[in-house]
């Protein structure tokens, strides 16, 4: 009994040292860029503690470059889920990965039916 409870501190000291930790802590103000085959540009997420956000492109065809409310949230652990409408037709969809430490995030996403690529930091 005494090495369970020894383990079972050790484990809890373990992963509260971990980078894994911050996986709760995604909030903040994330940039960096974004590639879609031959094009590319910058992207802006604002996360907020409660999971609402939002986001901004430069040079995404068909998005606009105003800032849209971040939509079907889903945090779990190190993965962050949403999507966001712009101005055209197509709703920008991303899957991202706390990544480096909780430095970085790392996602693809779908736009008009292209993958896009994106690697953001923590700013």
């Amino acid at each position: 009994m005494r090495k369970l409870w020894l383990l079972a501190v050790v484990a809890t000291f373990w992963s509260a040292c971990m980078p894994g930790a911050l996986a709760d802590d995604l909030s903040g103000l994330w940039a960096g860029p974004w590639y879609r085959g031959m094009t590319s540009g910058t992207m802006t997420l604002q996360i907020n503690a409660d999971g609402t956000g939002v986001i901004q492109f430069m040079n995404l065809d068909n998005f606009g470059e105003d800032a849209v409310a971040l939509s079907n949230v889903k945090k779990d652990g190190n993965n962050f889920d949403f999507s966001a409408a712009g101005a055209g037709a197509s709703v920008f969809v991303a899957s991202t990965q706390l990544i480096s430490g909780g430095k970085a995030l790392k996602g693809k996403a779908k736009y008009e039916g292209f993958p896009i690529k994106f690697k953001l930091k923590r700013r």
